[in-house]
């Protein structure tokens, strides 16, 4: 996968709708979400390298809600499926794959909300 193929337009609409339009709480939970997804994505590679699937399934668990509060149809996809594999410890001989896809996901997303923060464009 690489970072120039991807597209992964924001979509805050959701956060928007489910903070009624508070641009307080939505800033904070774009700053949750830049100040936690680098650790635990962290954690995911390492209990990936250490083939530990049912950590990385319960870490995907936890990361989850708030990368999905991004509406980004192929991340969904993407953390799902991970998730899926890792939980029943399926497909294992793709999971070191997802991972670090999810890393390069994340990183993009990471660049857009600090973006967004910096531009106050939000």
């Amino acid at each position: 996968m690489a970072s120039d193929k991807i597209e992964l337009p924001l979509d805050l609409s959701y956060l928007y709708e489910i903070s009624d339009h508070d641009r307080e709480f939505i800033y904070e939970m774009i700053m949750t979400i830049v100040k936690n997804t680098p650790d635990m994505v962290s954690d995911i590679e390492r209990e990936g390298k250490a083939e530990n699937w049912e950590q990385v399934g319960r870490l995907m668990h936890k990361l989850k809600p708030s990368l999905l509060l991004l509406n980004i149809d192929n991340l969904s996809a993407h953390i799902r499926a991970l998730e899926g594999n890792a939980k029943a410890s399926i497909n294992v001989e793709v999971i070191p794959k997802q991972i670090a896809e999810l890393r390069e996901l994340c990183d993009i997303i990471l660049k857009e909300l600090n973006d967004l923060i910096k531009s106050d464009q939000f």
